[in-house]
């Protein structure tokens, strides 16, 4: 008996813990039990063929918002050329409605809910010959049900993960109740015991993963059980591998917060879903936060600089206008987080937000991932202009790679929503989305946009010169560019340098004689520090003209920079 399960993945970096989940559960039956991982990228034919030579006896799916189109497809020509194969179909996106979607897909079954004592019970029939007798619908209801404890370790060999995130789930369920989250059907938690949670990160610790994503829904929900992992991760840090956690920064407590700020640079990750802070949009969620303590919360994280702190937002919520996300956004903006996702409601299928969407005059695309379209507070074309927002915003703030040059820009506005608004309407009379531009155009396009607002007259400072204006607008993005990436070649936005070749030169000689500024490359000779080191001198950001040497080897873990070292000009 050959049992085929198949993940579909959004990119290739992703992986899919439920498929090796349930594989971990089925015993002395796994030997029947293949898994197979694809892309939603990879051509329809290309997956139709793979799955066709693995000659499964059974097919089961694995299936989510972002695969689920792909996966009918496949079904539907899977029928044609293995018509005496069953297919069955598991996942959130199959389980709300599981009996329609057998109809439609026109499967053997659907597996509902958590699958793990599903998948294991459908193994073991087909195995025994006795699948004939399966209902068409699997549950936690009619299958033995299988405790969250009990779910094996399913990391076993690391080699088929190099190169792509590994998924971990210490924690099951969700304690709140967010009418937009699947998670808030069922409120019921599951726990893995912190003693075998701790022995499994052991695992990835010898095993050097670079990071290890958590998949819990609110990690820090129970102060017992999340603390003696941090102080796990703490005490055995190996230097390499960065644990991602999803939290409710409203839950810190100072016990948090003196682990926290011990932790190694780039250690961990926080992503804080704060999703708006309007209060009677809160409200109408169900969603208590306390976005004062949460903001407090983010700030002292963020000024320890050891942290990657990542914040979201959703546009489309009840009661959320455009005015009103323009209030959330310059909120969340204001904290300045290392990314901040604008994302956008998606009507889940069986989710409370669903129930009440008439209520809202909630429209959604009727296509997977189901996102907003349009509410009663929030047009189309205001969602289409989001969108814009959106893409820009992805390009030059959550990149990173633009800090100096959007923070010298944004007093020129009246808000941070204002500045990527602005710079979104630039895009589309220039006509420029749609169009991949590489690394050095995307700094000309924010020059060409920066220099039409200093010209337009929208100058705070208007005791400096246009003139000088632009020129600091260049070298902002020169440091910028620099800081990101030893370029071979001068971008033609700099500043010209001629007039410093020979500071350049001293100060290079110096530091090939002294190894002051870089210890890192003590023994390096001046010839062999050109080729690593970076010189600029910069006349305007500064109080007066300074040179900043830039060096590649050591880069920020959270920011993902290069080193830079102001250095005095030689006299």
């Amino acid at each position: 008996m050959n049992i085929l399960l198949v993940a579909i993945n959004a990119k290739y970096i992703h992986s899919n813990p439920a498929i090796f989940s349930l594989k971990a559960c089925t015993g002395i039956y796994s030997p029947h039990v293949q898994t197979v991982e694809f892309t939603i990228n990879q051509p329809f034919a290309f997956l139709l063929q793979e799955i066709y030579k693995k000659e499964p006896d059974v097919i089961a799916f694995s299936c989510y918002i972002w695969n689920r189109s792909l996966i009918g497809q496949l079904i539907g020509d899977l029928h044609k050329i293995l018509p005496d194969t069953d297919i069955w179909a598991g996942g959130p996106e199959v389980s709300y409605n599981p009996y329609e979607v057998k109809k439609e897909w026109m499967l053997r079954g659907v597996m509902a809910g958590a699958g793990e004592g599903s998948f294991s019970f459908l193994v073991a029939s087909y195995v025994q010959k006795t699948a004939d007798s399966l209902p068409d619908v699997l549950t936690t209801e009619n299958t033995p049900k299988m405790p969250f404890c009990d779910i094996p370790f399913w990391y076993q060999d690391m080699e088929s993960f190099q190169n792509r995130i590994v998924y971990y789930e210490s924690s099951r369920g969700c304690p709140f109740s967010c009418s937009y989250c699947l998670s808030s059907i069922d409120r019921q938690m599951e726990f893995r015991p912190t003693e075998r949670v701790c022995e499994e990160l052991a695992f990835f610790f010898a095993q050097k993963v670079p990071q290890v994503k958590f998949i819990d829904r609110t990690f820090n929900c129970n102060k017992q059980h999340a603390l003696p992992i941090l102080r796990y991760l703490l005490k055995h840090d190996n230097g390499i591998t960065n644990f991602h956690f999803e939290i409710a920064a409203d839950l810190l407590d100072e016990d948090y917060f003196a682990l926290l700020e011990q932790m190694r640079p780039g250690a961990v990750q926080l992503e804080i879903g704060i999703q708006s802070t309007n209060r009677q949009t809160l409200k109408e969620i169900d969603r208590n936060m306390d976005f004062a303590k949460t903001a407090d919360a983010v700030r002292r994280v963020l000024s320890w600089n050891n942290i990657h702190v990542h914040l979201d937002l959703i546009a489309g919520l009840p009661y959320e206008d455009f005015h009103s996300f323009q209030v959330s956004f310059n909120d969340v903006y204001a904290l300045r987080p290392m990314q901040l996702q604008l994302g956008f409601l998606k009507v889940l299928k069986g989710s409370a937000i669903e129930a009440r969407a008439p209520k809202y005059s909630l429209v959604s695309s009727s296509q997977p991932p189901y996102e907003v379209l349009s509410t009663k507070w929030l047009s189309y074309q205001e969602v289409c202009r989001l969108k814009q927002i959106e893409e820009v915003f992805e390009i030059y703030y959550n990149s990173g790679q633009f800090t100096h040059t959007l923070q010298l820009l944004l007093p020129y506005f009246s808000s941070a929503f204002a500045m990527y608004d602005s710079l979104a309407t630039w895009f589309a009379e220039h006509s420029l989305f749609g169009i991949l531009s590489n690394r050095v155009r995307k700094y000309e396009i924010l020059l060409e946009f920066g220099t039409s607002c200093i010209l337009n007259g929208h100058a705070t400072d208007t005791k400096c010169p246009a003139a000088r204006q632009i020129l600091k607008l260049r070298e902002t993005l020169t440091l910028d560019l620099y800081l990101r990436e030893h370029m071979k070649n001068r971008p033609a936005f700099a500043v010209p340098s001629s007039q410093w070749k020979q500071a350049v030169q001293d100060i290079l000689l110096k530091e090939a004689q002294t190894h002051a500024l870089f210890a890192e490359y003590s023994g390096y000779r001046y010839k062999e520090l050109v080729k690593v080191l970076h010189v600029e001198v910069f006349e305007t950001i500064y109080a007066q003209p300074e040179a900043v040497v830039f060096s590649y080897q050591k880069k920020d873990p959270l920011t993902n920079n290069g080193r830079a070292v102001r250095a005095a000009l030689p006299l």
